[in-house]
C-alpha cells in the first residue's frame, strides 16, 4: 500500500501544480471558470463517500479500490481531450467522485489491515503522501518553466499512468472478505451515529488548518508585501519536511480514545498559537517577518501533526468495525464540505480582516479542539455501546483473571 501510495501522489503532485495552469493557459478557460468548476465538481463529488464507503464493506475494499483505480486514469486521460467548459465541468465532477469514492475504498483498506495500529498504520501512509507530492510537485514545475501545452498533456498522461500502476500494486494486497451486517444493525449506520457526526463535524472544522498554509498565509503575505514571495514556498517546505519526518513518531503513542481526544485538544491549542504568529508578521520589520513566519509554519506543522495523530485514533476507534469504510467515507465527506468553505472564509478572515482575523481563526481551533471531549460523550447508537460494553467487561474480567507472577528468586 506505501509504494501504491507514493506512485499515485507522485502523479498527483504533478497534476496539482500544473492543474490550473493547464486549463488556463493551454485549454483557454477563463480563471473564473476553473474555479467555479472546480468548486462546483469538489461539492458534486463528496456524495460518493458514504455508498462507495459501504459497497467496499460490502463487497471487499481491495476489488473497489482497483475498479476506481482504472476509472481514475480514464477520466485524468479524459482531461487532456477538453476543449470547452461544459468537458471541463464533466471531466472534473466526475474526477471528483471517483477520488471521494477512492478515499472511501482506502479507508476501509487500512482499518482493516491496521489492525491494533490503524492510526500509526495511517500516520505512516500520510508521510509518504507527503514526500510522494513534494516530489511530483518538483516535476511539475519542470512543465510551468516552459509552458507548453505538451509539457502540461505529458505530465497529465503521466498521472493517469501511475492511477494504472498503483491499481496493479494493490492486487497484490491480500484480498479481505466483505464484512457481514450484524443482525439488527442499520444498514447506514454511520449517518444515525451521532456521536461520530459530532466528532466528525469537529475534526471537519479543524481539518480547514490544511488550507492556512496553501491559501490564508500566502494570501496574507502578498497583501503586506514586506516579506519576500519565496517564504510561501519556504513554509511550505517546512511543513512537508516536518509532517513527512514527524508523524509517524508523534502518532505511536495516541493508541487509545482518551489518547486521541487529548491529542485534538493540544492540537487546537497549537493550532491557535501558529494562528497568533501569522497575525503578527504585519507588525514587525521585514527581516524578522521571515523568521516569524517559518517559526509560524513550524508552529502550525506540529499542530497538524498532533491533530491527525487524534483524528486518526478517533475516526477508526469510534467507528463500527463492519461499517469503517462508510464511516470513514462520511467523515471525509465532511471534511471536503469544510475544505470547500475554507478559501471563502480565510480570505475574509485572515486578508480582509487581518490581523484580527487571524486571532479570531485561532479562536476557532481552540474552541474545535477543547469540545472534542464532549463529543465523545455523545451516547452512540445500540449497536456500538454493546460492543463498546462488551470490550470494557472483557478486559475488566481479563484484569481480574489474571494471575498474579510470583516474585523472582533472590540472587545469590
Amino acid at each position: 500500500m506505501a509504494v501504491g501510495t507514493f506512485v499515485n501522489t507522485i502523479g498527483n503532485g504533478m497534476y496539482m501544480t500544473v492543474m490550473v495552469m493547464y486549463f488556463t493557459r493551454s485549454v483557454g478557460l477563463p480563471a473564473a471558470q476553473v474555479g467555479l468548476g472546480l468548486t462546483v465538481a469538489g461539492l458534486i463529488g463528496l456524495l460518493a463517500g458514504v455508498p462507495v464507503g459501504h459497497l467496499a464493506d460490502r463487497r471487499g475494499p481491495r476489488e473497489v479500490s482497483v475498479v476506481l483505480g482504472v476509472l481514475s486514469a480514464v477520466v485524468m486521460a479524459a482531461f487532456t481531450l477538453v476543449h470547452v467548459f461544459w468537458q471541463f465541468l464533466l471531466a472534473a465532477v466526475v474526477e471528483n467522485l471517483v477520488s471521494s469514492s477512492v478515499r472511501a475504498a482506502r479507508a476501509a483498506m487500512i482499518a482493516r489491515f491496521g489492525g491494533e495500529e490503524k492510526a500509526v498504520f495511517r500516520a505512516y501512509l500520510r508521510s509518504v503522501t507527503n514526500v510522494g507530492i513534494a516530489l511530483g510537485g518538483v516535476l511539475g514545475g519542470l512543465a510551468l518553466v516552459f509552458d507548453t501545452r505538451a509539457w502540461y498533456v505529458a505530465l497529465i498522461g503521466i498521472n493517469a499512468a501511475t492511477f494504472v500502476v498503483t491499481a496493479a500494486i494493490t492486487l497484490r494486497v491480500p484480498r479481505l472478505d466483505p464484512l457481514p451486517t450484524p443482525d439488527g444493525a442499520n444498514r447506514w449506520i454511520a449517518l444515525g451515529d451521532r456521536r461520530f457526526l459530532a466528532v466528525a463535524g469537529l475534526m471537519a472544522l479543524m481539518n480547514m488548518q490544511f488550507e492556512v498554509l496553501l491559501f490564508a498565509a500566502p494570501l496574507w503575505i502578498a497583501k503586506l508585501g514586506h516579506a519576500p514571495r519565496w517564504t510561501v514556498g519556504a513554509v511550505l517546505i517546512v511543513n512537508t519536511v516536518l509532517v513527512a519526518v514527524l508523524q509517524v513518531r508523534m502518532s505511536r503513542g495516541v493508541d487509545t480514545i482518551a489518547k486521541g481526544v487529548r491529542a485534538t485538544v493540544r492540537s487546537g491549542w497549537i493550532l491557535a498559537a501558529a494562528a497568533a504568529l501569522f497575525g503578527t508578521i504585519g507588525w514587525v520589520p521585514g527581516w524578522a517577518a521571515v523568521v516569524v513566519l517559518l517559526v509560524a509554519a513550524a508552529v502550525h506543522s506540529v499542530g497538524e501533526i498532533v491533530q491527525q495523530a487524534g483524528v486518526f485514533e478517533l475516526g477508526y476507534g469510534l467507528a463500527a468495525d463492519h461499517a469503517q469504510g462508510q464511516y470513514q467515507g462520511l467523515s471525509s465527506m465532511l471534511t471536503g464540505g469544510a475544505l470547500a468553505l475554507a478559501p471563502g472564509f480565510y480570505s475574509l478572515a485572515c486578508v480582509d480582516w487581518a490581523p484580527a482575523g487571524w486571532f479570531v481563526l485561532g479562536a476557532v481551533f481552540a474552541a474545535a479542539g477543547c469540545a472534542m471531549p464532549w463529543a465523545v460523550r455523545v451516547r452512540p447508537p445500540a449497536l456500538l455501546a454493546a460492543a463498546e460494553a462488551q470490550a470494557r467487561a472483557q478486559v475488566e474480567t481479563e484484569a481480574v483473571a489474571a494471575p498474579v507472577a510470583a516474585p523472582a528468586p533472590a540472587a545469590i
